[in-house]
């Protein structure tokens, strides 16, 4: 498994939301988890970006666009329409669970 910076670092906000009830212990030691399980690469620069830019309309996701291509992986895990949509690979997380198991 493969994330970038800018995932983690948006994973590490969400997961500070009251919803989830973690405290700044259980929070750090969930965030060293995932670095352990995975390899995190540097985030795509902007230059790597704008190639993608033309591609999605939520330009917000173009770092996820950028790194699944740029790290040429086999699968894209997401909840996203638009990228479950437009991304070949892109698959749900049931999705994703079904073939890695299948």
């Amino acid at each position: 498994m493969v994330t970038t910076r800018y995932i983690m670092d948006e994973v590490h906000q969400a997961l500070r939301a009251s919803e989830f009830g973690l405290t700044e212990d259980e929070l750090v030691a969930l965030i060293a988890f995932a670095y352990k399980c995975m390899t995190v690469y540097d985030s795509p620069n902007r230059d790597q970006l704008r190639r993608y830019s033309s591609r999605l309309d939520d330009k917000k996701d173009l770092h996820v666009l950028a790194s699944f291509e740029r790290l040429d992986c086999d699968m894209l895990v997401t909840g996203d329409r638009e990228l479950l949509r437009k991304v070949n690979g892109a698959k749900t997380t049931r999705q994703a669970i079904e073939r890695l198991l299948g």
